[in-house]
This record gives structure tokens, C-alpha cells and sequence, in this order.
């Protein structure tokens, strides 16, 4: 029978992977063959040895040592960093000082609830309240974007002569032609990709969002969800649980930046530097969940969402900020990203995204770039 210790560093490596690192059973080998060989006096050498073999390089740094301290620390006070002189592992910077707010222009929502700072922290959700299991089974028949096959399919009614088809019932009829095959390009859904901000500024959104998600992944179709604050993970699986309170119990458990900074670009560039990500964006309708409230330099998340809106069929940007009818998107990031963006529509809570979903089928027939068409009379000037 295992001990307590030996299920904790056995079950280590499966929470790093389960948090989005690429454990394979070598490296798990390898950290525990360190853990029986070397002299570990406290947890900092313990995270000094699984740093070494259970890490690639020190982009992976954060995320280990929030599992590590989730798995390990029971005490908040207990050093996780690895301590002493090491030419492989970067000494702690020093507290930067806080950045401005971005730039905010008369007619717009303030930014100052967006932070760019880590937050490590576990997010509790309420049970689902059972005016909301109406909203979900009607986000879960809501009719989504579809577009034509490209192979054509045998159909009662069709646009094209089968004319194979039509030869080999002739022949039934010594070659008289006594009926029709026909031949038609069926209707597919489109794929939907979201991206959720769980940043602090979207603390009393975050909820209703995921649980839409939930909603939109039970349909079965080709669908990918994201979440991301100060970093990015990829919640599908997760919310494939059928159950929304178990799924949402099991995503506390999975995702570490709950409630905490705001980079949307840098997880909109680890998205796209990803290829196989980058690949779900082809052809797909893009929905990004999120009030666009930057931190610093606006750059990455600029040229991330044009190259997002160029890649996918459609791009929808839901915002709880447009639910006033005097907003207007003239802070310094939304205007550069509002004219990549086709719809800006308000999501407030699981009535308002049922109402935003309604109109994607229409978009995907409206011309590229309306967001900037319905906003130039309402923009006032810098």
C-alpha cells in the first residue's frame, strides 16, 4: 500500500499535465528516479529537482510552480522557489512598478479594473439555478452557421443529374430512362471557436460564459474553447462532462489564473504560435468573449486579432460593456481591433448570449467589417 507521500509525487506529474504540460511517462521516470537519489532537506529542493526534469524551459516556469504549490504547499508561507545560486534558473525580478490604465476616451468604460498581475487562485462556482436550465437547452438547439459540402451527396431533390446513378437504374428498364438521380451539396455546421477572458475585470461574467460554453459543447458539433488571463488553456474536454456543475468543479481544478491579470495578447500569440490551434481558426466562427480592457502595449493583441479575423469566417467580439446604449469602443485597443471585427454585441448573461447566437447564422450573409460601419456615426473624436 502507498503512502501519502508516495501518491503525491506519483500524482504530481499527472496534475502537471492535466494543467497543459507535456509530461510523457519519460519525464515522469525521471523525476521520480531524482526524488530516491537526491538529498531533499525541504520543498525548495524538491521543486529545484522537478523543475530540472519535469520542465522544457522557463516559459514553463508558471505554471509549474502554481501546481506545484496547489499539489505540495499546505502551507501559503512555505517556499516553493528553488533558493541558492544557479546559472539555470532565473533569480526573482523585482516588483516592476504598476503600468498606466489604458488610454480611456470620453464616451467609453474605464479600464482601471484590468491588472496585469498574476493572480494563482482557485475559482468556486454556484450550483445552476433552474431558470438557467431552460437558457442552456435552448443555446443547445439555437441554429448555428452552416455551410455547403463540398462533396456531393445522394438526395431526393437535388442541383446535379447523378448521372452513374441514372445509367444503372436504366439498365434495370432494358435503357429506358424512367426516373432521375440526383446529386446535392448538403448543408455542414461551421466550426465555432471561443475565447473566454476570466481576467479580474470579467469576475461577474466569467460564470454565465463557461456555462454557455457547456451548453454549446453537448450539441456535438466541431467546437473549441479557450479560457485565458494571464496565460491560455484549452477547456473542451472539461466541459464535455455532462453534468455543468461537475464540469465547471472539475475546470477550479484545472485552470490557475482565475480572476487575475489581463494579457490578452500575449494568450491570443500563444494561441496562434501553436499551429495546431492556429488550424481551428480556418473556416471556423470565432467568438471572443471579453471587454477588450488591454493592459500596456496594445501591439500583440492588435496584430493577433487581425490575423485571427483573416484565418476565421466570421469574427464576433461579445462585450458586457455593450449592454449600455452609450457605449462606444474608443479605448485605445478596441479601436484598433474594431475594424477585423464583423459583430459587436453585448453578453451579459446566458439570455443576452442565446440573443447574440441568434444573428450568426445572418452574419455569415452580411459583408466583413460591420462593427466599424455601425460604430463610425457614434465614435467621437479622440
Amino acid at each position: 500500500m502507498q503512502t501519502p507521500a508516495q501518491e503525491l509525487l506519483l500524482g504530481f506529474p499527472r496534475a502537471l499535465r492535466e494543467a497543459g504540460l507535456a509530461i510523457d511517462p519519460m519525464r515522469a521516470a525521471q523525476f521520480l528516479t531524482a526524488v530516491t537519489r537526491v538529498s531533499l532537506r525541504n520543498l525548495s529542493d524538491l521543486a529545484r529537482a522537478g523543475r530540472i526534469t519535469l520542465t522544457s524551459s522557463p516559459v514553463e516556469f508558471p505554471i509549474f510552480d502554481a501546481v506545484f504549490k496547489a499539489w505540495f504547499a499546505q502551507d501559503p508561507s512555505l517556499m516553493i522557489e528553488p533558493e541558492g545560486p544557479e546559472e539555470d534558473v532565473p533569480r526573482p525580478r523585482p516588483k516592476a512598478e504598476p503600468k498606466a490604465t489604458p488610454e480611456v476616451l470620453p464616451g467609453d468604460t474605464k479600464g482601471s479594473d484590468a491588472a496585469a498581475d498574476d493572480v494563482i487562485s482557485k475559482k468556486t462556482f454556484g450550483r445552476q439555478r433552474p431558470e438557467d436550465e431552460g437558457i442552456q437547452a435552448a443555446i443547445r438547439r439555437t441554429a448555428l452557421p452552416a455551410h455547403m459540402s463540398r462533396r456531393w451527396r445522394p438526395a431526393l431533390r437535388g442541383t446535379q443529374i447523378d448521372l452513374a446513378q441514372t445509367a444503372r437504374q436504366a439498365r434495370r428498364t432494358f435503357g429506358e430512362t424512367m426516373r432521375l438521380s440526383w446529386t446535392a451539396r448538403p448543408k455542414r455546421p461551421r466550426k465555432l471557436l471561443l475565447l473566454i477572458d476570466i481576467s479580474g475585470s470579467m469576475k461577474a461574467y466569467s460564470e454565465p460564459y463557461l456555462r454557455a460554453a457547456h451548453a454549446l459543447v453537448q450539441r456535438g458539433t466541431a467546437l473549441e474553447v479557450f479560457c485565458f488571463s494571464t496565460r491560455l488553456t484549452r477547456i473542451t474536454a472539461t466541459l464535455r462532462h455532462r453534468n455543468p456543475d461537475d464540469a465547471l468543479l472539475r475546470l477550479s481544478s484545472l485552470v490557475f489564473d482565475f480572476d487575475g491579470g489581463t494579457r490578452i495578447g500575449e494568450a491570443l500569440e500563444a494561441f496562434l504560435n501553436a499551429s495546431r490551434h492556429a488550424a481551428m481558426v480556418r473556416g471556423a466562427v470565432t467568438l471572443v468573449l471579453s471587454d477588450g480592457l488591454e493592459r500596456g502595449d496594445i501591439a500583440p493583441m492588435v496584430t493577433s486579432i487581425e490575423r485571427i479575423a483573416r484565418l476565421s469566417h466570421r469574427l464576433v467580439w461579445l462585450t458586457p460593456l455593450a449592454s449600455d446604449p452609450r457605449y462606444v469602443p474608443v479605448t485605445r485597443a478596441m479601436a484598433a481591433v474594431l475594424p477585423s471585427i464583423d459583430c459587436l454585441a453585448p453578453a451579459t448573461s446566458l439570455v443576452s448570449i442565446q440573443t447574440s447566437l441568434l444573428h450568426l447564422s445572418s452574419l455569415s450573409r452580411s459583408p466583413r467589417g460591420q462593427a466599424l460601419r455601425l460604430y463610425s456615426q457614434r465614435r467621437t473624436p479622440p
